[in-house]
């Protein structure tokens, strides 16, 4: 059932690189954020509805989705904007395969969590892989220290950090037993609202696009990658932790570039190859490695 979601999530979210690049143009990348998880948050909503799921909790369990929605769907995509606009798309995904090691360590730190040392050694495995792949684009990238190469950096670390503090936070929620629709639901509403409040005291313009290219890429992130994406990966992270569950970020990048292949005439090299047999091989690492004993 495990390796099932998995998949379901590297499908999602590795298709979700080449949907977010319709997304890229009139409108402003933030207000972007805002439409996907409001009627990612409609939609899980509506399916409360039909299904007649409760939506009535105390007012704890609402700061608790706050906290969640502005962890995991608002700061963490601030971040990663600003930090995109100072890198490649290589570099970014290279920083945020770093995911696994902050929440390995953010497990540790915050909550309490002990360190599986085959998940640490499967994600440096796995980022080795990643480096491999994109070793032209990071070669070619200026990384002196007044570079905005070295911003990009810190915005993205920055990113990564936030977005495991949310998915480790998302676990202690599943682990008392907290509906996971309804927590998505009212996470991503708040994370919504939170970002609107960003982008009214910002000079960012609120719009939205209706072309054919940007209505179905949206509809398309907002079900797919957001409402069913973000769902079975916590989901996995319920079930087997976050750490495990976020080398997901690492092999995402190699979905990506798969579907680039398809559609993008993106030609694969011999050290491309190999890095993507060291990512699978760190995914294997980290997937038998064996459970948290409680």
């Amino acid at each position: 059932m495990n390796a099932f979601l998995y998949f379901i999530v590297l499908l999602a979210w590795g298709s979700s690189w080449f949907a977010i690049s319709f997304q890229l143009g009139d409108v402003a990348p933030q207000v972007s954020i805002v439409w996907r998880f409001l009627l990612a948050s409609l939609l899980l909503f509506i399916w409360c509805f039909i299904r007649g799921l409760k939506l009535s909790y105390p007012w704890r369990e609402h700061i608790n989705w706050l906290l969640l929605g502005f962890f995991l769907f608002c700061i963490n995509y601030i971040c990663a904007y600003f930090g995109t606009s100072y890198l490649t798309t290589g570099v970014v995904c290279l920083i945020f395969s770093t995911l696994t090691l902050f929440t390995v360590f953010n497990g540790f730190i915050f909550f309490k969590k002990p360190i599986r040392l085959p998940i640490l050694f499967g994600a440096i495995v796995g980022i080795v892989g990643l480096s491999i792949i994109f070793s032209n684009e990071i070669r070619s990238s200026d990384w002196s220290l007044d570079s905005e190469i070295v911003k990009g950096f810190l915005w993205m670390l920055l990113a990564t950090f936030f977005a495991s503090i949310g998915m480790l936070l998302s676990g202690q929620m599943q682990a008392r037993k907290i509906p996971l629709i309804q927590s998505n639901a009212f996470s991503m509403l708040y994370g919504s609202l939170i970002l609107v409040t960003y982008i009214s005291f910002s000079d960012i313009s609120f719009s939205f696009s209706t072309s054919y290219s940007y209505v179905t890429s949206l509809i398309y992130l907002s079900l797919v990658a957001s409402a069913i994406g973000f769902g079975v990966y916590l989901k996995l992270v319920g079930n087997i932790g976050a750490d495990k569950a976020s080398y997901v970020n690492i092999f995402t990048p190699t979905i990506a570039l798969l579907l680039s292949t398809l559609f993008e005439d993106y030609v694969w090299s011999w050290t491309g190859l190999i890095g993507v047999v060291l990512i699978i091989f760190g995914n294997i690492i980290v997937l038998y490695a064996k459970p948290r004993s409680v």
